[in-house]
């Protein structure tokens, strides 16, 4: 039942009706059992792992509050150990027993579907660990308290609109939204339709018309010249954000009607002027997940150890932001995937942000002395530019099958260059749809206030504005169910 499926729409509408119509009392029951049906239509042998996960990480969480002293620091570091252990078997379960296969079913709306001999990820899996650990970290912390109720606690994990790809909920932000009692509200209705509207187009009309022509280029990429992939790894550039931040509006949407605020993940990631800015931008939950979680406590540690003030001649400042930051994309690269690309991928990341860090001194010498504003607009152009280009060139790792094959394109940039492949048709469609998405980003970077045309006050233009987005799905959509890119991981 994946978001851009009819039967979710029916699910979804008739899950809204049946909420607002139950009595209070009955509504998180109600969002749960709904939770849980939408799980099952995935792959339902796997939700027993998902109650035991919950079932134990309740059960832990007041004694971790509880504790004190060493005993406090070992059972915390069980609980980590422990989810991220589960994690790992699954991510990696290919690596530690290669060739071994286990026959499971995929399942559409109950019904068994396409036979997979092979271990499968369960859905949401690195979302839920990902959210549990910032439930336990926070509770370790003191900066919550444990949740007393293990309804809501599993309501907190399974709600249904962000199990698949997040956001990351942390638990101050959620766990007392799902307390509160919700009425009905005519405005979060609206504006979760709108949101839900704007999801289908980016990924239907958007990310759907682009992975045509990137799949077709990048799974050939033998066949193919250097000009050609060039805009192939454009093109994937904003599939990939189209199909991510569309599940993203179609996460908040779905939530929305049901009166419930959750975290936006993507603040237009391409007007970023630094690569530190595009990720402040760029899966913002998941971003913060690893700043507070994993670069900070690093970065803390390292500078602990080293009281010097200089060590071989670099500040120890310097030391302890580049090792925590390789190291943190490190992660951020296993994370998303199996293969020595996705490592590869991270840690160009990690290059990134220390390379920047080591030189911001020289940069603002350099800027001084030429008259540099960084304020100006056409340095912000610049800076703009040069970002992208360097996120562009990392997303050819995270989008080949191989570092090999990552290499071999790269190459033919600049010594295969050729007339570009083409269909006239699906290159026009790519065009419009890369053009509407630079539209959508400009008016919300440049212009939040003005030229609305879906938050119109005149009611008229918002339904000539609802409509107008409706026969563009309809007519340049890829309605055929494709899957979104970020399940996989």
């Amino acid at each position: 039942m994946i978001f851009n499926s009819i039967i979710y729409i029916i699910f979804l509408i008739t899950t809204v009706i049946i909420y607002y119509l139950v009595p209070v009392r009955w509504r998180w029951p109600f969002l749960l059992g709904t939770s849980i049906l939408y799980y099952l239509s995935f792959i339902p042998v796997f939700l027993g792992l998902i109650v035991v996960l919950i079932l134990i990480n309740f059960a832990l969480a007041g004694p971790l509050a509880g504790m004190q002293g060493r005993n406090r620091k070992y059972l915390f570091f069980f609980i980590i150990i422990s989810n991220v252990a589960i994690l790992a078997f699954f991510k990696y379960f290919h690596i530690i027993f290669p060739g071994y296969h286990i026959n499971l079913f995929q399942v559409d709306y109950f019904f068994r579907v396409n036979p997979a001999n092979r271990l499968l990820i369960p859905l949401g899996l690195s979302y839920i660990i990902f959210t549990v650990l910032s439930y336990q970290i926070e509770i370790f912390r003191q900066s919550i308290k444990p949740e007393k109720h293990l309804g809501y606690f599993s309501l907190y994990l399974l709600f249904f609109p962000k199990i698949a790809q997040g956001p990351i909920e942390r638990p101050q932000h959620l766990l007392p939204q799902l307390h509160q009692n919700r009425q009905f509200n005519l405005d979060y209705i609206t504006e979760g339709f709108r949101l839900i509207l704007l999801g289908y187009f980016k990924k239907l009309v958007i990310a759907d018309r682009l992975s045509i022509y990137v799949n077709a280029v990048y799974d050939n990429s033998e066949f193919h010249n250097g000009t050609t992939l060039l805009l192939a790894t454009v093109f994937f550039a904003f599939q990939i954000y189209a199909d991510f931040s569309g599940y993203t509006d179609i996460a908040l949407g779905s939530a929305r009607l049901f009166g419930f605020n959750l975290t936006d993940n993507f603040r237009r990631p391409y007007f970023a002027s630094s690569i530190q800015e595009f990720w402040c931008r760029w899966h913002i939950t998941f971003s913060t997940w690893l700043r507070d979680y994993i670069f900070l406590p690093i970065a803390y540690f390292i500078a602990h150890k080293l009281n010097e003030r200089r060590f071989l001649g670099i500040s120890a400042n310097s030391w302890s932001y580049t090792i925590a930051i390789l190291a943190t994309f490190i992660i951020c690269g296993i994370w998303h995937g199996v293969g020595w690309n996705y490592l590869f991928w991270g840690l160009l990341f990690g290059i990134y942000l220390s390379f920047s860090n080591a030189t911001k001194n020289i940069q603002k010498r350099i800027r001084t002395s030429l008259g540099i504003s960084k304020t100006s607009a056409w340095y912000r152009t610049y800076s703009i530019g040069l970002t992208f280009c360097l996120v562009l060139f990392a997303w050819i790792f995270f989008r080949a099958a191989t570092i090999p094959d990552a290499l071999s394109i790269i190459n033919k940039f600049f010594t295969q260059t050729g007339p570009i492949f083409y269909k006239p048709s699906e290159l026009m469609f790519a065009v419009i749809a890369i053009g509407s998405l630079f539209a959508i980003d400009m008016k919300l970077e440049f212009f939040p206030g003005r030229i609305s045309v879906l938050n119109n006050r005149k009611f008229g233009i918002q339904l000539a504005g609802v409509a107008l987005v409706l026969v563009m799905i309809l007519l340049l959509g890829v309605l055929d169910g494709g899957q979104f890119i970020y399940f996989q991981f």
